[in-house]
C-alpha cells in the first residue's frame, strides 16, 4: 500500500497511509488537522479509487502542488511524487522506494558502495563506437551554443530519452579533488530524465566501467550470481542497463552516462555503441567547462611576525569546521589564506569554490548562491546549482562579504543555522555540508552601526577572525615577496629571471603599496614586459621607477586623524584618499581606476557612491 511521509515543515514524520478518503485542512472537521497558517480549512483530498491513489485539491488560498505543480484537478499519484501542502513537503512511498533518494530530489541520489566484483560473460562490453547518425547533428548544435554545464547534460539527455526511451537517464559527474581515492569518489547528478523513481546506483557497475574504460550493457540484474551482492541494483527489480564513463583519462575528472530501462525491452550493442559516442561529446564540452574543484592558489610566502602569525592561526582553524573571517586590505592574499585552510583540512580532498560577493549583482546573487530551477525566471532555460551546492563536501570562500546585498544577507544566514538551501523557483531544501570562508577589506561592526549589514550575520561569521596584515608592514617581507613574485611572473611570460640590483630594492622597498602584494606583482611582471628579454643587465632602480611611472615615494602607514577619530571614519578617509589618487591617475576613468585598486569596477561604484566622492572635482 502507498503511503505519505513527510519530509520537511510542520508535520515532519507523519505517515499517512492511502486508504479510503480523508481530508486535510485546518478546520477541526478535516480527517487531519494541520495548525499551518499556508493550509485552508478544507485544503484537499485523498483517496484511492480500484487501487490507484489520488488528490485533489479543494479550492485552497495557497493550493497543492505535485511534483512543484499546483493541481486543479485529481491527480492520479505514483511512487516517489512529492506532494507540497502549505510549508509540508511528503513523498508518496511504497514498497521499493528509497526515501533517501526523494528527499533531496536531483540534489542527493543515494550511491550504494557494494564491493562485489563484476566479470563474465553476462556482462557486455562495446568494442568501438559506431557510426552515430544523423541525430546527432542537432544534439551538436545544442551543445555547441550551450551556456553552462547544466545545459549541456540536460541537451545530452534529451537526445538520450528520443533515442533510447529509456525508464529513466543520469548524467552524473566527478567532483572529487585530485587526491581523491577512486573508492570515496563523490557524485553528482547534473541532469535527470525518465521515470518518477529515482534510482539506487550501484558504485559497483561505476568503477567497473570506469576501470575498463568502456561502456558496459548488463541484461537483467537479477539473473547474473555476480550481481547478487549489489543491494542497489537488486532493489530495481528486472531492469536493463547501461553505463558509459567519460573523461578520467589521466584526471580525476569526468562522469557517467546511466541509463535503464525493464528486461522485457533490452539494449543492444549497437545502442551502447551510440551511446559510447554521446559519451565522447559530453567529455568535450563537461571535462572542461564543469570546473568544480579549483587549483590551489600560489602560497605567498613571508617572515615578518605578524604574517606569520595570521598563518599560524590559519594552520590551527584549518583542523575544525569553523567558520572563518579573514580581514585585511585588498590585495593582501586574504584568498591566498582561505586556499591554505581548505588545504590542510580534512576537506582538501572536496570542492573549494570562490564567490567575489562585490562582483554579482543583486538580482543574480540569490541565484550564484543557491541555485534555480528550469523555469524560475526570465531566461532561466536550465536548471542550475548554487555555489553552496558546487561546493558540497568542500569549502566556500564569499569574498568581499562586505559587499553582500541586505536582501541575501538573510537567506545566508538562514544557510548557515541550518546548512539547508533552496533553490530560486523551489520549496525544496537540500543540505549541503560546506565549511564557510569568509573574507573583507570592510569594517563590518560600523557597517552594522551604520545599516549596511546585518549584526546577526556578522556574530555567525565572524566565529575565527584573522587579519593578514598590509605590505606596508611586512618590510622585512619585500625582498623575499619580491624574488617569489618576480620567478612566478617571469615563468608565466616564458622569459628568464633576471637578478634585482640593491637599488631596486631600496626603490621597491619605499614605494607606497595601496595594493599592497597584488600591486607589488603587477609592478614587476610590468618591468619584465618593458625589458628586452635578452637584456643580461639586472634590474635597477631606473626600471622601478619606469615600471611605477612616477619615482617612489617613503612608505608610510595612513596620516592619523585627530584624536577622537574612529576606527570607521579613518578607514574611510583612507578609502576616500586612495579612490580620489586613482581616478585622477585614470583621467577619471573608473574602470582603469578600479584595476589600480585592484577592486571590481562594481565595488567602486558603490564605494564612490557610499563615500559620495565627486569624479569631476
Amino acid at each position: 500500500m502507498l503511503a505519505l511521509i513527510a519530509l520537511f515543515g510542520p508535520n515532519r514524520g507523519i505517515r499517512i497511509p492511502l486508504g479510503g478518503e480523508l481530508t486535510i485542512g485546518r478546520s477541526p472537521t478535516a480527517n487531519l488537522q494541520w495548525v499551518d497558517a499556508k493550509v485552508s480549512r478544507e485544503h484537499c483530498r485523498l483517496g484511492t479509487t480500484d487501487g490507484n491513489a489520488w488528490i485533489e485539491d479543494l479550492g485552497s488560498q495557497n493550493g497543492t502542488y505535485v511534483n512543484g505543480e499546483a493541481i486543479s484537478t485529481r491527480i492520479t499519484l505514483h511512487e516517489s511524487d512529492e506532494i507540497a501542502i502549505g510549508d509540508t513537503l511528503l513523498v508518496v512511498a511504497g514498497s521499493s522506494i528509497d526515501v533517501e533518494n526523494a528527499r533531496y530530489g536531483e540534489g542527493a541520489l543515494l550511491l550504494a558502495d557494494e564491493t562485489q566484483a563484476l566479470g563474465g560473460s553476462n556482462v557486455i562490453q562495446s568494442d568501438s563506437p559506431e557510426t552515430a547518425g544523423p541525430i546527432l547533428t542537432t544534439l551538436i548544435r545544442k551543445l555547441a551554443t550551450a551556456q553552462d554545464e547544466s545545459a549541456v547534460a540536460h541537451a545530452i539527455l534529451d537526445t538520450i530519452a528520443s533515442e533510447l526511451k529509456p525508464s529513466c537517464a543520469v548524467l552524473l559527474v566527478h567532483l572529487a579533488g585530485a587526491r581523491e581515492p577512486e573508492s570515496k569518489e563523490r557524485l553528482v547528478p547534473l541532469a535527470i530524465r525518465g521515470a518518477k523513481d529515482l534510482p539506487s546506483i550501484s558504485r559497483t557497475l561505476l568503477r567497473f566501467a570506469r576501470n575498463k574504460g568502456r561502456g558496459i550493457l548488463i541484461g537483467d540484474v537479477q539473473s547474473y550470481r555476480e550481481l547478487q551482492g549489489a543491494k542497489s541494483l537488486h532493489r530495481q527489480a528486472a531492469r536493463t542497463i547501461m553505463v558509459v564513463p567519460f573523461g578520467f583519462a589521466d584526471s580525476n575528472r569526468g562522469g557517467y552516462i546511466h541509463v535503464d530501462r525493464a528486461a522485457e525491452q533490452p539494449f543492444t550493442s549497437s545502442q551502447l555503441s551510440w551511446l559510447e559516442t554521446l559519451a565522447h561529446l559530453a567529455s568535450l564540452r563537461l571535462t572542461t567547462h564543469v570546473q568544480t574543484t579549483v587549483a590551489p592558489a600560489e602560497e605567498i610566502v613571508g617572515e615578518e611576525p605578524s604574517y606569520l602569525e595570521a598563518m599560524r592561526m590559519a594552520d590551527a582553524v584549518a583542523r575544525a569546521d569553523s567558520t572563518v573571517m579573514i580581514q585585511g586590505e585588498t590585495g593582501t592574499g586574504k584568498e591566498a589564506v582561505a586556499h591554505r585552510i581548505h588545504e590542510r583540512s580534512r576537506r582538501h580532498e572536496g570542492p573549494f569554490i570562490t564567490i567575489n560577493c562585490g562582483a554579482i549583482s543583486e538580482t543574480l546573487a540569490e541565484s550564484e548562491l543557491f541555485g534555480h530551477e528550469k523555469g524560475a525566471f526570465t531566461g532561466a532555460t536550465v536548471s542550475r546549482l548554487g555555489a553552496f551546492e558546487n561546493a558540497d563536501g568542500g569549502t566556500i570562500f564569499l569574498d568581499e562579504i562586505g559587499e553582500l546585498p541586505l536582501s541575501q544577507q538573510v537567506k545566508l544566514l538562514r544557510v548557515l543555522q541550518d546548512r539547508m538551501v533552496v533553490r530560486v523557483g523551489s520549496m525544496l531544501p537540500r543540505r549541503v555540508d560546506v565549511r564557510v570562508v569568509t573574507a573583507t577589506h570592510r569594517d563590518l561592526e560600523a557597517d552594522v552601526k551604520s545599516g549596511r549589514f546585518r549584526e546577526d550575520l556578522l556574530f555567525r561569521l565572524n566565529v575565527v577572525q584573522i587579519l593578514v596584515p598590509p605590505l606596508r608592514q611586512r618590510k622585512r617581507d619585500i625582498p623575499l615577496l619580491t624574488r617569489t613574485l618576480l620567478t612566478r611572473a617571469a615563468n608565466r611570460l616564458g622569459v628568464r629571471v633576471p637578478e634585482l640590483s640593491n637599488s631596486a630594492f631600496e626603490a621597491l622597498a619605499t614605494w607606497d603599496f595601496p595594493g599592497n602584494i597584488r600591486e607589488l606583482g603587477n609592478v614587476l611582471e610590468r618591468i619584465l614586459v618593458l625589458r628586452d628579454p635578452v637584456d643580461p643587465s639586472t634590474i635597477d632602480a631606473n626600471d622601478v621607477r619606469a615600471a611605477l611611472g612616477r619615482d617612489p615615494s617613503p612608505m608610510t602607514d595612513p596620516p592619523e586623524g585627530s584624536g577622537d577619530e574612529t576606527l570607521a571614519e579613518s578607514v574611510a578617509r583612507l578609502e576616500r584618499r586612495r579612490i580620489e589618487a586613482a581616478l585622477r591617475k585614470a583621467r577619471g576613468v573608473k574602470l582603469q581606476a578600479a584595476k589600480l585598486l585592484g577592486i571590481s569596477r562594481p565595488t567602486l561604484d558603490k564605494k564612490i557612491s557610499d563615500l559620495q566622492i565627486d569624479i569631476w572635482t
